[in-house]
């Protein structure tokens, strides 16, 4: 008993000291094995990094949309403000437009074209067939627009020009002149014909006489405003003549004029009257019975060597003998426009005007922005004179 109390109590005491005896211990983990769980667990990992990777790319793509959209959302905004603007603009420029006075000149009613017919209307039959009003008003447009138009864009520009400048004519000016026009044009008449059929065949009807001859004295009254009486001169001159009739002639009886001309120079710096002196020494039959007097002359259009020699004297003074192509010269100057007689300086801007008329349109028409749809827009520059060509002065019209 006490043997086997024994046993049991070793057997007890093994127990306890080992619990595992009776349980199958564990083999150690192969080389392999620790191989596949790394393996594994990298997968882990990089499936990890991926799904990181997924989640930071959509979320990219989430933030380029969002952005897109903000991006969309602001130029759509922007466009809408730059309609708005553009509306208001255009909306302003109508309002202005409504307020500015139309540059269509408000003519007297009789000088205003007539109303166009409707395309219906008979304007003429032959052998009872018709031409009806839409017919001529083709064929008035197709052959006669390009006139017109450049007509009416030099109207409009004078207008503009005149409005500009405070510049008007009144109605009654502008009629007193076309009755005037319309007395000239009588005479030129043919037998049988009446006046108006004649202005209308001749492409004048009233309306457009009156409205060309009221740009015509609006550009007149512009003009004027640009005059300088000063431009003109009255001088007296002594001409002596080289005698000759070829230069080598000239050249050797040149000594012989030069001496006479500084003779009489010499006697009218001794007190000789220059009237005087004219009648003794001048050979110039145009202007010697007029003690040497030549009319009003517009420096422009004087010949440059006398030119040369007025600029350089005062009224009253006297130039030394020069040589010019008339031979040998001496010139008194007389007078400046502006010490003209108010009926002289009145013809004399007439003049001026009449010389500088031309040239100051052409100057308004090359500095208009002109657009024309009919025709290519007429380029003064191209049909201008060289420059320092002086025009020559246009002929006088009848008194008025």
């Amino acid at each position: 008993m006490k043997y086997r109390y024994g046993i049991l109590s070793i057997l007890s005491l093994s127990l306890a000291v080992s619990p595992l005896v009776g349980v199958p211990q564990q083999k150690p983990q192969s080389q392999n094995q620790k191989q596949t769980q790394q393996k594994q667990q990298q997968q882990q990992r990089q499936q990890t990094q991926q799904r990181q990777q997924q989640r930071q790319q959509t979320q990219q793509r989430q933030q380029q949309q969002r952005q897109q959209t903000q991006q969309r959302q602001q130029q759509q905004r922007q466009q809408t403000q730059q309609r708005q603007q553009q509306q208001q603009r255009q909306q302003t420029q109508q309002r202005q437009q409504q307020a500015r006075p139309s540059t269509q000149p408000q003519l007297p009613q009789q000088y205003r074209p007539a109303p166009l017919p409707s395309g219906d209307t008979v304007v003429a039959t032959v052998n009872d067939e018709p031409i009806r009003a839409r017919e001529l008003i083709q064929a008035t447009y197709d052959w006669f627009a390009a006139t017109a138009i450049e007509e009416l864009i030099l109207e409009r520009i004078v207008e503009q020009e005149a409005r500009a400048q405070g510049v008007s004519v009144s109605d009654a000016d502008v009629e007193a002149r076309y009755k005037q026009q319309l007395q000239n044009a009588e005479a030129q008449v043919p037998p049988g014909m009446s006046l108006d059929d004649f202005l209308k065949r001749n492409q004048f009807p009233p309306s457009r006489l009156f409205a060309r001859i009221r740009t015509q004295m609006l550009a007149e009254k512009l003009v004027e405003r640009q005059v300088n009486l000063d431009d003109f001169v009255e001088y007296s001159q002594i001409v002596i003549r080289i005698q000759g009739n070829t230069p080598e002639q000239q050249e050797e009886n040149a000594p012989a004029a030069e001496a006479k001309a500084r003779e009489a120079y010499e006697k009218i710096q001794q007190g000789l009257d220059f009237a005087e002196a004219v009648k003794e020494y001048s050979e110039d039959p145009f202007s010697k019975d007029r003690g040497g007097k030549m009319n009003w002359q517009n420096k422009n259009f004087i010949v440059q060597d006398i030119r040369e020699k007025l600029d350089a004297l005062q009224p009253g003074q006297v130039s030394e003998p020069f040589r010019s192509m008339s031979g040998y010269m001496i010139i008194r100057k007389e007078r400046t426009g502006s010490m003209a007689s108010p009926e002289e300086q009145q013809e004399l801007r007439e003049q001026a005007v009449r010389i500088q008329l031309s040239d100051y349109v052409r100057q308004l028409q090359s500095k208009a922005k002109i657009t024309n749809t009919i025709v290519q827009p007429f380029n003064p520059e191209q049909a201008a004179p060289p420059q320092g060509a002086p025009r020559p002065p246009a002929p006088r019209p009848a008194p008025r």
